[in-house]
């Protein structure tokens, strides 16, 4: 099941995305559709509500686009989503023939960045604040770090602050057991993980 809508906005689109595929990744998919096509996420919000007995992500994010085209590749943004949550394709298989570039690590830490793993034992989730250069391609990355490392998102808050431009993003995260992990190694392994590009380019 996938409910897709967008409203333009000027040069950004609102879009909101609401799927029954919760699992972990479910994020990094639209995240991947998003940088691919083309676009930057400037704000939103991430949920996961259950609804007579059924769990279901809804996701609402204000987009910006390099293109002037916007109608036509909100457009697109749709035609993906469905074939990537109805059919369950890959992004590698999905992408395939679109020739994209990597996003370009560096450039989202060329300040100072902040990297926070904080448990909450009342919600029994692990908060992630991370906090640093905006662009395109920056969620597109922590989202396939989080993937890899087989962490679920729960719900978050995506932010850019409108004068300095920096990013300032919260997620609540579960592991694939549905634990709380930021006093774990796992964080630390994250945090590298994330910050690792920076010494290979």
């Amino acid at each position: 099941m996938i409910d897709f809508q967008y409203k333009t906005l000027d040069d950004e689109i609102l879009v909101t995305l609401k799927t029954d595929v919760t699992e972990i990744g479910t994020f990094h998919r639209m995240a991947s559709i998003i940088f691919f096509l083309g676009w930057d996420i400037i704000s939103g919000e991430i949920l996961t509500v259950e609804e007579n007995g059924i769990e279901y992500a809804i996701d609402t994010l204000r987009l910006k686009s390099e293109t002037n085209m916007i109608a036509k590749k909100a457009v697109e943004i749709g035609l993906m989503m469905d074939t990537i949550f109805s059919k369950r394709k890959g992004i590698e298989e999905l992408f395939q023939n679109h020739e994209y570039k990597a996003p370009i690590i560096k450039n989202f830490f060329r300040e100072r960045a902040e990297l926070i793993f904080q448990d909450e034992a009342e919600k029994k989730q692990t908060c992630f604040y991370i906090e640093s250069d905006s662009g395109r391609g920056l969620l597109y990355h922590v989202t396939k770090v989080l993937l890899e490392n087989k962490i679920n998102i729960l719900s978050g808050i995506i932010d850019t602050d409108k004068i300095t431009q920096r990013a300032k993003d919260t997620f609540y995260l579960v592991d694939h057991e549905g634990k709380m992990f930021g006093t774990t190694q796992k964080a630390e392994e994250i945090r590298s993980q994330i910050l690792k590009p920076l010494f290979n380019q």
